[in-house]
């Protein structure tokens, strides 16, 4: 293999490789905002849990107190 070959198929490859972190990183973004919402999600839903207790008393009770 000539080395001009070989220089081009790294240049290739490093493309690629570029293009993957490029992808992995963009899919880090939507994971990050979709943990964001979520975490809103898990806090709204605590904070009407906590009111709704505070109205009708507790909803779940570990099972070793039934």
């Amino acid at each position: 293999m000539k080395e001009s070959d070989q220089i081009k198929a790294l240049a290739v490859a490093i493309e690629e490789k570029d293009n993957q972190i490029k992808m992995l990183l963009a899919k880090q973004g939507n994971h990050e905002v979709q943990i964001a919402e979520y975490s809103q999600i898990v806090k709204e839903l605590s904070e009407k849990l906590k009111d709704y207790e505070k109205t009708y008393g507790r909803v779940f009770k570990p099972a070793r107190n039934i």
